[in-house]
């Protein structure tokens, strides 16, 4: 009888470290971050591993166009399983501006000096995307500015559609001008149209594509291994730069969300290191105001597309 007593307590001992174990394990499979981006994939969790290490965060990246994120978090609600949205272009965050995003605590964004500047409601901007202008060196000119297209070169782009930001930015400068000024300027309907007559289509490939006059932004450029492995081809920033922008924000009740916190209190801190936004695609967010470049707010631009 002492015998099945003590066996009974070896037993009992056993279940209760056991179920210690259990516990104490559950709070470290929980310590992750979902992610759902319409330009990272799941590889890409390796470019954050310094986060991952640092705040010993499990990443998972999930890719999702911005209209399936839309159409995921209008259907989940408060039951999505996921925690932030980081998004690639200023169309994809216009794609899901009447979706709701949480709103940080002001003490917080105090406490952690986040600089980040805002594009709409409980959105940041992650970094920019500058609307480039490419070619291969030859005996011709090139052009150092965006109106130059819509006048003396033909020129293409292996993505149309991000243009909409470019001309929606193009649009506002031309509306910033003094009266003066705008005397003397094209106006923008007349620039367009320009543009337009210039365009011819894109081809991929080896021959015809690398010799091409392309305007683009630096992310599309980025992405494209033949453009990058074109060490003779010529990268141009016009003096007065378009940009498109990066953004995120965290889901409403996100169930990791201290930390979504913790990632954005990350960026914060590498948001002007040019190095580690450049493996992303992207550029720091420029800390100028309108008098400098071309630099417009993102909601401003958001507002006219």
């Amino acid at each position: 009888m002492d015998k099945i007593k003590l066996y009974a307590f070896f037993v009992l001992i056993l279940s209760v470290i056991s179920s210690c174990s259990i516990e104490e394990a559950k709070p470290l499979a929980m310590r992750k971050l979902v992610i759902a981006s319409d330009f990272l994939h799941e590889k890409d969790a390796r470019l954050l591993g310094a986060f991952s290490k640092e705040a010993h965060i499990k990443l998972e990246i999930r890719h999702m166009t911005a209209d399936s994120i839309s159409q995921y978090l209008k259907k989940t609600g408060y039951n999505a399983n996921i925690d932030l949205v980081f998004i690639r272009s200023l169309m994809g965050v216009k794609t899901l501006e009447h979706q709701s995003f949480q709103e940080l605590e002001p003490e917080f964004l105090v406490a952690q000096n986040i600089q980040l500047k805002p594009i709409i409601d409980h959105w940041f901007v992650a970094g920019v995307d500058p609307f480039i202008l490419s070619y291969l060196p030859d005996s011709l000119d090139k052009p150092r500015s965006y109106r130059e297209l819509s006048t003396d070169y033909l020129w293409t782009s292996p993505n149309f559609t991000s243009l909409t930001v470019l001309k929606a930015q193009a649009k506002l400068q031309l509306q910033s001008l003094s009266k003066k000024k705008r005397k003397k300027t094209p106006s923008f309907k007349e620039w367009s149209r320009g543009l337009k007559d210039h365009r011819i289509s894109y081809v991929e490939g080896d021959s015809t594509a690398s010799t091409q006059l392309l305007l683009l932004t630096y992310y599309d450029y980025f992405s494209n291994d033949k453009l990058v492995k074109s060490k003779k081809r010529v990268i141009i920033f016009p003096k007065k730069t378009y940009v498109d922008y990066f953004g995120f924000a965290i889901v409403p009740q996100a169930k990791h969300y201290v930390f979504a916190k913790r990632f954005l209190s990350y960026w914060n801190e590498h948001a002007e290191n040019t190095r580690f936004l450049n493996r992303f695609g992207m550029r720091p967010a420029p800390q100028t105001n309108q008098k400098k470049g071309a630099y417009i707010s993102a909601k401003k631009i958001l507002e006219a597309l």
